[in-house]
């Protein structure tokens, strides 16, 4: 897992000549996709955020928070330096392609080296080339620019990412029936923003998941490798607050990784609000320092306020518990 971090530099005029990561610009999530020859439309490719910049010829690579990965992926930085230019700043997702768009588990799979699956970075911006910032441009243009540059390299690694004007309904149901994530959305005038989630872009999801931090596990039962559950928690006025636990969806092998890493970090005291436990499960909770991230697909919470159907989709190694404190979507609450 990289380590190296990295102050985010600030939006310029004129972009610096040093390496720097850039904080991308964000999306809001919504329940519809928005209407009328205003927006695009793009795939939501369920991969890692990866921003790129190029200073003085020199490529280096960064996970949306600021970590390097220039080490961890050699191909696409050999990509990017293929198209020869001097001076830029790109922003896109890196996955692994699949017969339903992208596969995120064969993604972590090829990155601890566990699998040797082609990675992609399907690029949809373009904020800077050529020392010359793009932020005020509009999103149409950068892309127009974008496509060109990437026309440039016969690297399959580089993909542009496609788009459609208008017409979000009809992409959106086509995300549902072929698996996809979902789809995002995004005004065809809009400037880029860094690190804003400002409405310009908004996400749509194929099917419900999100990001909570792991504050606990329980002992497995029966012959289950590892942990019998991973105890979850989402930032709540300034503390964590239990909200559930997640307990299929795990390979062996994952459940015994996770053990290892969370065994280390245990401790005595809750290291959340669990009001929401029931007091019968309370004694079996194994406590750990919130450290890691994991995705979950649910169908929102109960009327007790926790998960409901919450199955494992990925450990989130491009997040922190840092990244779940900013405003971000609270899991809807529905009927049992």
């Amino acid at each position: 897992m990289p380590k190296r971090r990295t102050r985010y530099a600030r939006p310029m005029a004129n972009p610096p000549k040093t390496g720097e990561a850039f904080a991308p610009e964000l999306c809001r999530l919504v329940k519809q996709p928005p209407h009328g020859d205003g927006w695009l439309h793009e795939v939501k490719w369920d991969g890692y955020r990866i921003v790129t910049r190029i200073a003085r010829g020199k490529v280096r690579v960064w996970s949306r928070n600021a970590i390097e990965w220039t080490a961890k992926v050699p191909e696409l930085v050999q990509a990017v330096a293929s198209l020869e230019l001097a001076s830029a700043e790109l922003d896109g997702e890196m996955i692994v392609p699949s017969a339903g768009g992208s596969d995120f588990n064969a993604l972590q799979g090829r990155l601890s080296a566990a699998k040797k699956a082609p990675l992609r970075y399907m690029l949809f911006d373009m904020p800077s080339l050529g020392g010359k910032s793009l932020r005020d441009k509009p999103l149409l243009e950068r892309k127009a620019l974008l496509a060109d540059v990437i026309a440039r390299s016969d690297r399959k690694v580089l993909a542009y990412s496609e788009h459609q004007i208008g017409h979000g309904d009809a992409l959106y149901a086509q995300a549902v029936k072929a698996g996809w994530e979902g789809i995002v959305s995004k005004r065809v005038d809009s400037p880029y923003r860094d690190g804003e989630r400002n409405g310009d872009w908004v996400k749509i999801k194929a099917r419900p998941s999100d990001e909570f931090a792991v504050v606990g596990f329980t002992r497995p039962k029966g012959g289950r490798a590892g942990i019998g559950a991973l105890l979850l928690a989402t930032p709540a006025r300034g503390e964590w607050l239990y909200i559930g636990r997640v307990g299929t969806g795990f390979d062996d092998k994952l459940l015994r990784d996770l053990r290892k890493e969370l065994s280390g970090n245990i401790v005595e005291a809750p290291s959340a609000n669990a009001e929401r436990m029931e007091r019968k499960d309370r004694p079996l909770a194994i406590w750990v320092k919130p450290r890691l991230v994991v995705e979950v697909f649910h169908q929102g919470l109960g009327t007790q306020g926790l998960l409901r159907q919450a199955s494992f989709k990925a450990v989130r190694v491009d997040k922190t518990p840092a990244d779940l404190v900013s405003p971000r979507r609270t899991p809807k609450r529905r009927a049992k």
